[in-house]
């Protein structure tokens, strides 16, 4: 059986459209979170506190990442438009803020390398309890 370069062609980009079909190279970075795994987290938010100097340590923080360039956040002056905002989303609890800021996700880069294990933990705290303020 012989095939002419018109049948390749149509047999080359049909593979190409089944390639693009089957695995998406930039799925994960269009790829919206489902929040609603983390309503049963929303009331246990609600406890969340953070001393002032933790407060002031954390807003020193985001203000240093440049996180306020992204998210609009009041209590540290973050005005941006880019990721989520996280004043009063009641999505957010500790952990899920901590493992975005440490593994990152979609557009969002990791910090996890930038930032210790306390000052995570703190940010992540400050965040959700000063979300609603």
């Amino acid at each position: 059986m012989s095939v002419t370069v018109k049948t390749y062609g149509k047999i080359v980009l049909a593979a190409l459209g089944a390639a693009t079909l089957a695995a998406p190279a930039f799925a994960p970075v269009a790829q919206e979170h489902d929040h609603s795994a983390h309503e049963h987290e929303a009331d246990a938010a609600a406890a969340v506190s953070v001393t002032e100097a933790e407060a002031e340590a954390s807003r020193t923080l985001f203000s240093q990442y440049g996180c306020g360039s992204c998210h609009a956040f009041a209590d540290a002056n973050g005005y941006g438009h880019i990721g989520p905002s996280l004043d009063g989303n009641a999505a957010l609890s500790v952990e899920y803020v901590n493992q975005i800021i440490a593994n990152g996700q979609g557009a969002m880069p990791s910090f996890g390398g930038m930032v210790s294990e306390e000052e995570l933990e703190t940010l992540s705290r400050y965040i959700v309890a000063k979300k609603a303020d």
